[in-house]
């Protein structure tokens, strides 16, 4: 029997949307691209599954009922301490407009929802290894 190399751990991403859809197509889209993937249709006890789960990375909608995306992501900042979690916003707002609210808020980067799939998967896979790398090179962008 021959030895099997150590697996890559896979990284654990959180998807914060307050749509169904939404949350059912980044979960089939990340799970099919290898990802652990926890959904929240809500940031509504987000902080415990933060310390709970600790993932890698959350894709996080702007464009919720109650506290916007970018609302969120300065809380997360705030309270996620030596977590710090890479913070992806997404959403159908102009991708001028996404990527301010990205800097203002202090996201990582940013996915404009037109491009859902192609650009969701590579935003993610390039913030992930520039994390891993210690490059730190991903500031804000898509």
């Amino acid at each position: 029997m021959e030895a099997q190399p150590p697996r890559e751990p896979k990284a654990k991403i959180f998807v914060i949307d307050d749509s169904p859809t939404g949350l059912t197509m980044a979960r089939e889209i990340l799970e099919d691209a290898g990802y652990l993937v926890h959904t929240f249709k809500s940031p509504i006890g987000i902080t415990r599954a933060l310390h709970h789960l600790r993932p890698d990375l959350i894709v996080l909608d702007v464009n919720m009922p109650a506290i916007s995306g970018d609302k969120i992501c300065r809380l997360i900042r705030g309270i996620s301490g030596s977590l710090n979690p890479l913070i992806i916003l997404y959403s159908s707002i102009s991708d001028g407009e996404l990527r301010k609210l990205a800097s203002e808020c202090g996201a990582d980067g940013f996915v404009s929802k037109g491009g859902y799939t192609r650009d969701l998967l590579k935003t993610i896979r390039d913030s992930l290894f520039a994390k891993a790398s210690g490059s730190g090179q991903f500031k804000v962008r898509s």
